[in-house]
């Protein structure tokens, strides 16, 4: 698993760039053809992604589908992921500031299916969220933090090595230097709460806050950033926004994972010993178990496996599918 997952996983992703290649040539058609814009998104997820997701796991074996992270996630975690969703809307709307005043954008998407958004405003909240706020964000997770961390995980692979690599291979979906970083943040931000919460429904639900926003309240935020009389006022409300938020995601985050450490609850990468009545953590024999001999070739063995993904052939191959995408060759 440690040298197959390195292959597996980008491979699988590389499928889903080959898919969706596929359907921009028939958006024309799609269109044409399709008198409900919103079920033909609908079909065209379900077809690109949820069922070569179940492909993969028949393809892991019978059972895989048990390993994936997909739970329940405690009531007291819920704080953290609407946070999250927070912290992440004002970081996008920082970085649309910089697009906009920085490099002279003008035009912006947001959803992976763009042209198919109806290009006047209807009263269709329900179909509109359906299929581009909560379809895309089940999606996404069910490929990217549950399969696919999953994957990274079982190979050995840390959790900083994990997060990087699956933030390129989730962006680089879009085909789009605009939605590059705020996609890139967007996946760092859902990986942090999976494994926090040990949960990819958490995620699901920073994700689909963040959906939400793009589609039916980045428009009104882009219009303030332009204004020049509200530019600097902006600036200062949404980085100042930024800046609260992001300290109290990360308190809740150190919240979380130390009563997961009081409890002796296994946490991605650090696991408490049992006192003798096997029920409360024994700080000090776990601490005396942490060996400075050991550490190094754990941590070795962890950059190894970090350096084979991120240069296995398949990475390079989604790298340089996402190039020429960009560049237009084909």
């Amino acid at each position: 698993m440690k040298a197959k997952a390195s292959l597996t996983a980008p491979l699988f992703v590389l499928v889903l760039y080959g898919l969706l290649i596929a359907s921009g040539y028939l958006e024309a058609k799609l269109q044409a053809a399709g008198d409900n814009p919103y079920l033909t998104v609908i079909i065209l997820q379900i077809l690109l992604f949820l069922i070569p997701a179940i492909v993969f796991c028949r393809l892991k074996g019978v059972g895989h589908a048990v390993k994936l992270n997909i739970r329940l996630f405690a009531p007291g975690k819920l704080g953290c992921t609407l946070v999250a969703g927070l912290t992440l809307i004002c970081g996008s709307i920082l970085i649309r500031f910089a697009q906009i005043h920085l490099f002279g954008m003008t035009s912006f998407s947001f959803s992976l299916f763009e042209s198919f958004r109806p290009s006047v405003a209807t009263d269709d909240f329900l179909f509109t969220t359906m299929a581009f706020a909560v379809m895309p964000a089940l999606a996404e997770e069910l490929i990217f933090r549950a399969i696919l961390l999953t994957e990274y995980n079982e190979s050995g692979l840390g959790a900083i090595s994990s997060t990087v690599i699956l933030s390129f291979l989730c962006s680089m979906m879009y085909f789009s230097l605009e939605q590059l970083p705020i996609r890139f943040l967007a996946s760092v931000t859902f990986c942090l709460v999976t494994y926090v919460t040990g949960s990819s429904l958490a995620a699901f639900l920073s994700h689909l806050m963040f959906n939400i926003y793009g589609l039916f309240g980045e428009s009104y935020i882009i219009d303030a950033l332009t204004d020049p009389t509200n530019r600097i006022i902006s600036l200062f409300t949404f980085a100042l926004l930024f800046l609260i938020l992001l300290i109290i995601l990360l308190g809740e985050c150190e919240h979380i994972l130390r009563r997961m450490g009081q409890t002796g609850t296994p946490t991605p990468s650090y696991r408490l010993k049992k006192a003798s009545d096997g029920k409360t953590p024994d700080i000090a024999a776990t601490e005396a178990s942490e060996d400075e001999d050991m550490k190094a070739p754990v941590m070795k063995e962890s950059a190894k496996y970090g350096i084979e993904a991120f240069f296995s052939p398949t990475f390079l191959l989604c790298l340089l599918v996402y190039a020429i995408m960009i560049f237009g060759f084909i």
